[in-house]
């Protein structure tokens, strides 16, 4: 899940591949290692969570409350994401990310590449081929 969240795309996948839970989540009813893949733009780490069993039908909010009005799948997070990479400059991205109470330092730098509107739209894409009930 370290891994995951850091956007540590050769740790993830090295951990991922020995085993490690494709399925993690930080609470029972939180964020799953999907979420944070899919959160973060990164197609090498969603693609090696779902090969390695990931459920990308869980509903999870961050907060870990399963009645949370913030439960979402990791298709509509990685949806979200896109559409926010789509609308707003890449000068901007930081600030109004930060505006939003969103500064987790690997989302900022995902977020901020000149490339994330095509990483997210490979997510996004990769996600909907497996998520049932989009």
């Amino acid at each position: 899940m370290t891994a995951v969240k850091a956007d540590n795309t050769e740790e993830a996948v090295k951990l991922i591949s020995k085993g490690a839970d494709a399925n993690s989540r930080t609470s029972p009813n939180g964020w799953s290692a999907l979420h944070y893949a899919a959160r973060n733009g990164n197609l090498e780490i969603v693609q090696a969570l779902l090969t390695a069993g990931a459920d990308p039908n869980f509903k999870g909010s961050l907060d870990g409350d399963a009645n949370s009005t913030a439960t979402l799948k990791p298709l509509p997070l990685a949806q979200g994401m896109l559409d926010v990479v789509g609308q707003i400059q890449p000068s901007e991205m930081e600030a109004t990310l930060r505006q939003s109470g969103l500064d987790d330092p690997a989302l900022l730098k995902s977020a901020k590449d000149p490339k994330a509107v095509s990483r997210y739209q490979k997510v996004v894409d990769a996600l909907a081929k497996v998520t049932k009930g989009k």
